[in-house]
């Protein structure tokens, strides 16, 4: 059975989007709530993207305070998609540059402009993409160092065995042989064991090593940041920059 691949929500206005359109429309709705005057800036960001290298379905796009540092960004990635095992992590200036310093702070990837590669535990590795657009920086009112904006809509995956039913499991023996992504129907004959078992989780990393999902939930976006979108109060403003 074939499934269509979800649409993605934007945070901002509540539309949604295909992976392919929701970038093109963060853009442009970022641009749709900037005031026409500027008051005083407390705090500037940066827009940016993350995708999963192995995955173009599994993608991030945030705001990150450009008086921020990479380490906090490290941080963020971790608990919303990677982190099983304390493994290390690594960013650079394309994939086989410099290893940047956890210290760099954000406004210099800003400024350079130049896409980023991260890698997450050099044995198992999950690797992702992240392109920086500084032509949309904002300035926010509020306190947040990250703020999401919209993440993919969790890809649907077929049951390996049944292929009627989506998966929601993963047998970590049988995943490379074509048989080991289950549908809970299927999971409960699967002769390998729910021990084996892990679950299929809205992540570039399900399957690998011990990850079971995102160690906190998603955030929704700041009360002060959804008041100033809905135009309710003047305390918390979208700039735009560049």
């Amino acid at each position: 059975m074939e499934y269509s691949a979800p649409k993605s929500t934007c945070l901002l206005c509540k539309s949604e989007f295909t992976r392919r359109g929701i970038g093109r429309h963060l853009t442009s709705c970022l641009k749709k709530y900037t005031p026409k005057t500027k008051n005083s800036l407390h705090r500037k960001y940066c827009f940016l993207s993350v995708q999963a290298v192995s995955d173009p379905d599994y993608f991030l796009y945030l705001l990150v305070a450009q008086d921020a540092i990479v380490e906090d960004l490290d941080d963020y990635l971790r608990k919303i998609w990677l982190e099983c095992c304390g493994h290390m992590s690594s960013f650079s200036y394309g994939r086989w540059g410099e290893e940047l310093p956890l210290t760099t702070k954000i406004r210099e990837l800003c400024r350079r402009g130049e896409p980023l590669n991260y890698m997450y535990d050099f044995g198992s590795t999950t690797e992702l993409w992240i392109k920086i657009y500084r032509e949309v920086a904002c300035s926010l009112e509020i306190g947040e160092e990250i703020i999401l904006l919209a993440r993919n809509a969790e890809p649907i995956v077929p049951c390996d065995v049944c292929g009627k039913y989506p998966a929601k499991h993963i047998c970590k023996e049988c995943q490379w042989d074509g048989n080991g992504w289950l549908c809970d129907k299927c999971a409960t004959t699967h002769e390998c064991g729910d021990e084996m078992f892990l679950p299929v989780v809205n992540s570039p990393r399900t399957g690998v090593c011990v990850y079971t999902g995102a160690e906190e939930k998603e955030r929704p976006l700041p009360k002060s940041l959804k008041a100033s979108l809905a135009g309710k109060k003047k305390t918390a403003k979208i700039l735009k920059i560049k």
